[in-house]
């Protein structure tokens, strides 16, 4: 299964990269793969059906849940995909490069990103929606189009296609220029969250929108300028693969998870820079009215000396931080709706272990799970059979379910979208783009 070559690639398989979607028909010559990247594929499609799918009854724990104030084990998949893609992005591309060019292969690379915008565009609709013809007035269309740019447009396929033409220029580059990049994206989020970003992204007064529009308007995952730091992932994906390549064995999975641990301790000790958002600590007021804080993205360091150092640690990822009324909302929480630099290298880092643990399992233990091949293999047939099964069983499992009917209704739509998945792997069909 290959989708722009990301994520949903399929390493090895150039023959079916054109752009626009096919169903095709695979050969019977077995195409070479990494086990351990397919079942990790796998693995992220299949938890992100789960938690699309029970995410939006009121009976879900949080930890199931993107909560934008702490990391859970839903904001997990997002930061998955994304190093999946870098992965397979940057092999994919070398391959081509080789054969075809330069030139020739970033041509191919942008079509295909372009095309998967659109598809995304396609699937998830256009919203809102215009109810009339004389509803189309300039004023209207032009708002329209900016809470499209700023928000709407962007769900999971359109980042993934997005990203990919931001690195397209240096996906192909050493490791070093990638490393660079990776710091230099995150500085300028922070500096443009301080700027402007974090209002942006909370509907909250802020420059841009005044020459934007669509004022307001609330984002989610980054919107527009969120792709920076999904771009970072994507890269630090893209630095597994040399990891991999440079060593063999035991070596590399040391490696990732040396790697991996380090993203996560840098996540987490970026986080705790939220700790200094406390109100206990501060006199003065730091919040406004709406539980945000006035700096968002430059802390109060005064008086950080004459704190005991355990106030200085924040709280565990999957645990909840205190309610606004004890800590204002910042930047430094592991905010998946903001996309802040300690969810970036948490995430990554989580990844990365996980990763690391298909590899062992899989490369090394020759250990697969049927389930995840099948997802892995053709996931861009999943992702569309996903949703319209998603929208037959919400309508029949109401919000407000308990937690039986819940776990019911999850049962039938998994089952239902593996089998339409499984009968496609069976005949060798798999949705190209």
């Amino acid at each position: 299964m290959s989708l722009c070559v990301s994520l949903f690639s399929a390493p090895g398989n150039e023959q079916s990269m054109n752009a626009v979607p096919t169903v095709a028909k695979t050969e019977s010559k077995p195409i070479q793969r990494i086990e351990s990247l397919d079942q990790f594929r796998g693995y992220s499609v299949a938890a992100m059906f789960v938690v699309n799918f029970v995410s939006v009854y009121m009976v879900t724990h949080q930890l199931f849940k993107h909560n934008n104030t702490h990391f859970s084990y839903a904001d997990s998949i997002m930061p998955s995909f994304l190093f999946a893609c870098g992965f397979s992005y940057r092999m994919s591309y070398l391959k081509r490069r080789e054969r075809d060019g330069l030139e020739l292969t970033n041509w191919s690379f942008l079509r295909r990103s372009l095309a998967l915008i659109w598809l995304s565009l396609m699937l998830t609709a256009f919203n809102p929606r215009f109810e009339t013809w004389q509803a189309m007035s300039v004023p209207v269309a032009l708002n329209f189009f900016a809470q499209l740019l700023k928000a709407n447009a962007w769900e999971v396929l359109a980042i993934i296609g997005a990203v990919q033409i931001l690195i397209l220029p240096i996906i192909g580059s050493r490791a070093a220029v990638r490393v660079w990049a990776v710091l230099l994206l995150g500085l300028t989020h922070v500096f443009i969250s301080w700027s402007f970003n974090e209002a942006f992204v909370y509907g909250r007064a802020n420059w841009m929108d005044n020459y934007f529009g669509a004022g307001g308007k609330r984002a989610w995952d980054g919107g527009l300028f969120g792709l920076i730091s999904w771009s970072q992932i994507m890269l630090i994906g893209s630095l597994a693969l040399d990891l991999i390549q440079a060593e063999s064995g035991r070596r590399a999975t040391w490696r990732l998870i040396v790697m991996g641990a380090s993203l996560m301790l840098l996540g987490y000790g970026l986080s705790c820079l939220t700790r200094l958002y406390d109100r206990e600590f501060h006199t003065e007021s730091i919040a406004a009215a709406d539980g945000h804080a006035y700096l968002p993205v430059v802390p109060d360091f005064s008086g950080i000396a004459q704190r005991p150092w355990h106030t200085l640690l924040a709280e565990p990822p999957f645990v909840p931080p205190p309610p606004t009324t004890e800590r204002a909302i910042n930047y430094w929480m592991m905010d998946k709706r903001m996309v802040t630099q300690a969810f970036v290298y948490f995430g990554s880092g989580l990844a990365m272990l996980i990763y690391a643990l298909f590899v062992v399992l899989c490369d090394q233990g020759g250990r697969t799970l049927g389930l995840f091949r099948t997802f892995g293999q053709n996931p861009l047939a999943a992702y569309v059979i996903h949703h319209l099964v998603a929208v037959a069983f919400w309508a029949i499992v109401p919000k407000v379910a308990p937690l039986l009917p819940l776990l019911c209704g999850l049962t039938g739509y998994f089952a239902t979208t593996y089998l339409f998945v499984r009968y496609l792997e069976q005949r060798h069909l798999f949705l190209r783009l």
